[in-house]
Parts: structure tokens; sequence; C-alpha cells
């Protein structure tokens, strides 16, 4: 009995319907939707923010693979490499997971309406949805980049399982407007902490540069309690551990972010 696709993944265009879209083209895509699965799972375990690699393994356990090609437009039937039913389950919930993501740039909903007022001078914006919805940014990219480029494509559709219980996604050029329109926006990641002691202090922003590394530097939003107990009660090269959430700015490794906003200071004893 034949499989049923996974996922369909069509692209729409004026000529598509008498020839194909370019190699490269094709490719580009398949690895961005295969990467936003792997990127689901390293969210799903905890893994996304540590910027760990998947393993050969998990690489082939999580793969897709084309089982058929249509010419209605330019249409690929995608389902899992895996045999293993357990696998293929799995697999499926990922799926959904990340294009329960993607979904949001299809609907110009990435980033909440306005900036959250907080307490530090370092604003950025809350992602609708969970970290993945920004971590996704640069395959988001990977994938609209190819509307209105060589290939002839005006849209491209990810169409899922009815098993999945999720709508399809139709990326437009309006889409490739809307990401890269917020090329530059930043946005909230998940709670975190970072230690490292101060090398400089800006008092007009309550700002407070922290070495973390020998060349990692990251600037940290303080409240004015906060920025009191570091410039006042502290030492110099004292470690400090900030609690908060760090400022990641769209398409870049959440490992990379430069500012974090603290929501409290204490000297670190290890």
């Amino acid at each position: 009995m034949k499989e049923e696709p996974s996922l369909w993944l069509k692209f729409s265009g004026e000529e598509l319907d008498v020839r194909s879209i370019p190699i490269y083209e094709l490719g580009d895509t398949l690895v961005a939707v295969q990467r936003i699965i792997h990127k689901a799972f390293q969210f799903e375990n905890g893994r996304l923010k540590k910027g760990a690699h998947l393993t050969q393994a998990e690489r082939k356990r999580l793969s897709l693979q084309i089982s058929e090609r249509r010419k209605s437009s330019d249409l690929y039937a995608l389902i899992p490499f895996a045999a293993d039913p357990a696998l293929q389950q799995y697999l499926l919930t990922l799926l959904k997971v990340g294009l329960g993501s993607l979904a949001k740039y299809a609907l110009k909903s990435v980033l909440s309406p306005q900036s959250k007022s907080g307490t530090t001078s370092i604003q950025a914006r809350d992602v609708e949805g969970s970290v993945l919805v920004g971590a996704i940014y640069a395959e988001t990219v990977q994938i609209t980049n190819h509307i209105n480029n060589i290939g002839g494509i005006d849209s491209i559709e990810l169409i899922p399982s009815p098993t999945l219980n999720i709508s399809p996604i139709k990326l437009t050029s309006e889409t490739q407007t809307y990401v890269r329109e917020i090329k530059n926006e930043s946005y909230r990641g998940e709670p975190d902490e970072i230690v490292g002691y101060v090398t400089n202090m800006s008092p007009n922003r309550l700002l407070a540069e922290i070495k973390l590394a020998p060349s990692r530097y990251v600037k940290v939003g303080l409240s004015e309690e906060d920025f009191d107990f570091v410039r006042y009660k502290t030492t110099s090269e004292q470690q400090l551990r900030f609690k908060g959430r760090p400022v990641v700015r769209l398409g870049k490794d959440l490992n990379t972010f430069q500012e974090f906003e603290a929501e409290s200071v204490e000297t670190d004893e290890a």
C-alpha cells in the first residue's frame, strides 16, 4: 500500500505547469524544511539554545524523503525516511511543531504588536509562540528568497497530511516582504542566566558590560536597584550571576546574543 505523504510541497507559477523549478531552488527549499524539523527536535529536547549539532543517527531518524512528484504546478510529496512506525509518528509530531512556527510568518504575526515595557533600557519584542518561531527565521528567509526568483515561483505552499490537523501554509511575495522587513528585529529568548564580571558601566542607561569569556562581552540591562548593587556592593572583577532573558536578533544563533535583560543579580560563589 502506498504511504500517505506527511507533507506536500507545492511551487506555483505561470510556467510551472509545463516545466519544473531549477534544482538549486528545489534543493535549497527542501534543506530549509528539513532544518526546521531539526530545530523543532532541538527545541523539544532543550537543546536549541546550546547550538548542539544532531548526530548522524538523529539526522537519519528525522529525515524526510521525496516519494512522489506531480505536475500540478510543481508538487512534491514528502514522507519519513525511517521505516519504523514509532519514528514516523515522532517525526510527524516534530513536523507539526515546526509548521506551526512557520505559519507565524505566513500570518505576519511573528512578533508581539508592541515592545513589552521592561524595567531596563534594553528593549525587545516577544515572539508570538515559542522561541522556535524566532529560531527558524533563517530557514524562512531561505525558503521565501526563491519567490519571484529565477524559477518563476509565485508562491510556495506546505500542505500537511490531514492527520496533522493543521492548515496549509502559503508563502507569497507578501510573506517575503514581511520577512525582510523584520530582519533587524530582536526578541526575548527563554529564561537563562549568565556569569561574568563587569568591565564597564553606563549609569545613564543602567547598563553593565559583562565579560563572559576571553572574547565574549554582553551588555546587561539592569533595574536601578540591581545597578546600584553592582556599582557599589561588588568588587572589581568579581564574578556575578545574572538571571533574566537574552535578547536575540532574528536569524542569529541563540548563543551569540550580545544583550541581556536581567531580572536579578547576585555574586557567584562557585
